[in-house]
């Protein structure tokens, strides 16, 4: 293989890319092939039944796949509450703030437990969850009830047990959106949000939670689509070095994945252009880039990055550390043998225990005598 060839299937991991349909596109397929595209996402126009989703995930790790392309990454937004791709029978969980008011990392582990137990069963590897945003702006359009609490300590505390319950159960949990989405006023689906605060402010409250999640070994952290002009006047988080590369990576210490938010949003595409926005992104420090897909492949970021490569603007063994750092993660979390047995999903999903536990967190109450003994941190 040529050197101009590995680049190219090294870069094609590094895409996340989602479709519409209950199966896979004739062109989704071609082009997980010819790019070696690194995983997908799935959103509710993907989901019809339990056993068609595992039958899709079947179809994309199996037949879709060359002989020789690593497995891959099936991402999902599944949250609990406002941000719930997947409905009955799958266990339906009220949103962050009611695990918050119960204040149990017991009860928070046992969710994320639950729902990584759900996911596996229908071949999905990734969930973007949990939300570590600390809630201090009751006018914000986009956090609010996602968020644990406006106690920076609870939402470290829950976020922390969230991410060892799905981890534990094979799933990666992926904390956002760094460094911190919950004091913005605008929604960054639609446009750029500003946040002014400096780095000293922003370690009081917003990368309290962050570095809890990492002392527990979270494997993925989110960016955010926000601009703070203390951290990096000209880009966003997800665009921006000084706040991936130096704040996360070098004075936080965190050596895993680093994840775009879905790069189609406003903020970014309207903004930046989206060939731009691909390039800065990975510059900036990110190993994987999401595309929701409303506009068509991305193979003109992809070609966008190679060429940046090839010129210098990124130095390729960036790319190649986040090439080992996205083949670690899927050697833990996509390490398949089997296809997922569609006849045995029913038996993970919806289980009256499952239930139970939705229960608890949406009455906010724990039944007496309930064993919470659990460490905070492990």
């Amino acid at each position: 293989m040529s050197s101009k060839e590995e680049l190219r299937e090294q870069i094609g991991q590094m895409f996340i890319v989602g479709f519409d349909g209950y199966s896979v596109p004739t062109e989704f397929k071609k082009y997980i092939q010819d790019y070696n595209l690194g995983g997908t996402i799935y959103f509710k126009r993907n989901v019809q039944s339990p056993a068609q989703l595992a039958e899709l995930s079947n179809e994309i790790q199996f037949s879709c796949r060359g002989p020789k392309t690593p497995p891959l990454f099936i991402s999902i937004d599944h949250e609990g509450g406002k941000v719930n791709r997947l409905v009955k029978p799958f266990t339906k969980f009220p949103g962050n703030d009611h695990l918050g008011e119960i204040g149990s990392a017991k009860i928070a582990y046992e969710f994320g437990a639950v729902l990584a137990r759900e996911l596996r069963a229908v071949g999905i590897n990734i969930n973007y969850a949990p939300v570590v945003d600390v809630n201090t702006n009751n006018n914000s359009p986009i956090i609010k009830s996602r968020a644990f609490s406006s106690d920076p300590e609870m939402c470290g505390r829950m976020g922390s047990a969230v991410c060892r319950g799905l981890q534990k159960f094979g799933v990666m949990a992926v904390a956002k959106h760094f460094p911190g989405h919950g004091d913005t006023k605008e929604d960054s689906h639609f446009v750029l949000p500003l946040v002014d605060k400096t780095e000293e402010e922003l370690e009081k409250i917003e990368l309290l939670p962050f570095r809890r999640v990492i002392r527990s070994r979270v494997d993925a952290i989110m960016t955010a689509h926000i601009l703070n002009p203390k951290l990096d006047p000209e880009y966003p988080a997800t665009m921006s070095e000084p706040t991936l590369k130096k704040l996360l990576r070098q004075e936080m210490r965190f050596t895993k994945l680093i994840i775009s938010d879905d790069l189609e949003m406003k903020a970014v595409a309207d903004n930046y252009g989206a060939d731009e926005a691909a390039v800065m992104s990975i510059k900036a420090g990110c190993d994987l880039l999401i595309y929701r897909g409303d506009n068509g492949l991305p193979i003109p970021q992809i070609e966008a990055i190679a060429k940046a490569v090839e010129s210098g603007r990124i130095d390729k063994a960036e790319i190649t550390a986040s090439f080992k750092r996205i083949e670690a993660a899927k050697k833990v979390y996509c390490n398949l043998k089997n296809p997922v047995d569609v006849t045995q999903v029913g038996k993970s999903i919806g289980l009256p225990e499952h239930f139970a536990l939705a229960d608890i967190i949406t009455k906010k109450e724990i039944p007496a005598g309930m064993d919470l003994d659990l460490a905070d941190e492990r």
